[in-house]
């Protein structure tokens, strides 16, 4: 009976880790929604030192006002990305929409470089707001778009 419990407690801390939501295939220029966890791979063409970028979702932190709730201020939401090369190779960013370094962003922008070239990544948006019923249960979708400088 022991057994059962302990195969049942490491069962259940197994299907805590975060799932893995498949990767989306995109072009550069355009603009990809992306849930956390969730990666996508650029093709590029040519003759281009980096064939593939990939992009992932690593993390989303959201602390912006509840949509259900008169707030002062906007608060802020955290993006973390780890971009790199299809041979796992690169960097971890963070981006910030909102109340960010002592200013309000409704865009937030970052220069990466993979392969030797250099790329500009937009976040757009994070939806949906948080509500005060739902503010941990939501499924957080990152809008973004990866292009060529």
């Amino acid at each position: 009976m022991k057994n059962v419990l302990i195969f049942a407690f490491v069962c259940l801390l197994l299907s805590c880790s975060k799932e893995n939501l498949g990767t989306v295939n995109a072009y550069l220029g355009q603009e990809i929604k992306l849930q956390e966890g969730q990666s996508a791979l650029y093709q590029n063409t040519g003759y281009d030192v980096a064939a593939v970028v990939k992009l992932k979702v690593e993390d989303v932190s959201d602390s912006r006002c509840p949509s259900d709730v008169v707030c002062f201020t906007y608060g802020r939401v955290e993006v973390t990305l780890a971009v790199g090369s299809g041979n796992g190779k690169g960097e971890t960013i963070t981006m910030c929409l909102g109340d960010c370094d002592g200013g309000s962003r409704f865009e937030d922008t970052a220069k990466v470089v993979v392969g030797a070239l250099p790329y500009e990544i937009r976040l757009q948006s994070v939806t949906p707001l948080p509500t005060i019923k739902d503010k941990f249960s939501q499924t957080k979708e990152v809008q973004l778009v990866l292009e060529r400088l």
